[in-house]
């Protein structure tokens, strides 16, 4: 069952006067996504999961900090939350923050990566031998294979071909890497812009209508399903098996959100709390968060926080699941009226 059911009625009653509306002037445009925030990854131990990612692809994430905010715990709707972070930057502008969450049950798990649920962080990388090399080191699960051995896999792009490799990491959470060409990669260091997220989908036609109808996302692509032996062999699937994808980007950035759809092979839907380690999605600014609740309500969107709350005084802030289980918060910036001082 989604959603946390450690939640107690004490709990409930305080942060309801908290939960109350916005008080901000309702907008003009339709409620959507104005920026991405950052993308989220719930891990076991901070420290272990800061090594692989420093390891594995050469990225810079300072040492762990305590986060105090009360409002983590009425975000993520569970009295007395604890939680420790690690915000990296990628060159792009936004974050990859790796969250330790305590005095909650944790329960991890993994997905495969056709699995409806299953999430995977998209890296461009400057070498995906170095890459592979570095894996291997580190003594993580290779999911992609050509021709029977583990290892990059070459696929077809609408630009030409790239050299794309999915590692599983030490929680259990997937990463694609696609090796850029030389001309491409700007950025010193292995990883390079243009990092996204992709999600498999048990049903792209509800995934659709979800983005569109209650978070004004516009998924674009080819809804027919097609068969490629590369792709297949990316994931870890069967080769006849067959998918479709879309994707939409994130405003103002080459970043995007991916959704591929697998059918001709067994699909188990993979589902974890926010706190689970493994767990991933993404937060994001968005225009007008008291329509998009109630867009929520009409879609009977299964949330996290059971209403909007304010995480600080000036930021309103929800967590919502996708169709498929993947966590959206999605948090609109509200200025306070300045305070006139009494005589």
């Amino acid at each position: 069952m989604r959603g946390f059911l450690v939640a107690v009625v004490l709990f409930a009653l305080i942060a309801a006067p908290i939960a109350a509306q916005s008080g901000a002037p309702a907008s003009s445009e339709p409620p959507h996504v104005v920026s991405l925030s950052h993308f989220i990854h719930a891990t076991n131990k901070l420290e272990t999961t800061i090594a692989f990612y420093r390891n594995v692809f050469g990225m810079t994430i300072p040492e762990p900090r305590q986060f105090t905010n009360a409002g983590a715990a009425l975000l993520n709707n569970v009295p007395g939350l604890g939680l420790r972070l690690a915000m990296a930057r990628f060159s792009d502008g936004f974050g990859f923050e790796l969250t330790e969450f305590s005095n909650v049950d944790r329960k991890g798990g993994q997905g495969l990566a056709t699995d409806p649920g299953a999430v995977h962080l998209i890296l461009p990388v400057r070498n995906i031998d170095e890459v592979l090399a570095n894996a291997k080191k580190a003594g993580a699960e290779i999911v992609s294979r050509a021709n029977g051995t583990t290892g990059p896999v070459t696929i077809k792009t609408a630009t030409g071909t790239a050299r794309e490799l999915i590692v599983r990491d030490v929680d259990g959470y997937l990463v694609r890497a696609i090796e850029v060409p030389a001309s491409e990669a700007t950025q010193p260091g292995l990883v390079q812009p243009g990092v996204s997220l992709a999600l498999a989908v048990k049903d792209m036609d509800a995934t659709v209508k979800f983005y569109r109808e209650v978070v004004g996302m516009a998924l674009t692509g080819d809804m027919k399903f097609a068969r490629d032996k590369a792709m297949a062999d990316l994931y870890g699937a069967p080769a006849n098996s067959q998918f479709r994808q879309l994707s939409t980007p994130f405003p103002n950035t080459k970043s995007r959100q991916e959704f591929i759809e697998w059918k001709g092979v067994t699909r188990t839907p993979f589902e974890l709390h926010v706190v689970d380690p493994g767990a991933g999605g993404w937060v994001a600014r968005v225009n007008d968060l008291e329509t998009m609740f109630k867009k929520m309500k009409e879609h009977k969107v299964v949330t996290v926080t059971p209403e909007p709350v304010w995480f600080t005084k000036t930021t309103w802030d929800i967590f919502i699941y996708d169709p498929d289980g993947m966590h959206l918060e999605l948090f609109q910036n509200i200025p306070q009226p300045e305070q006139k001082p009494s005589n």
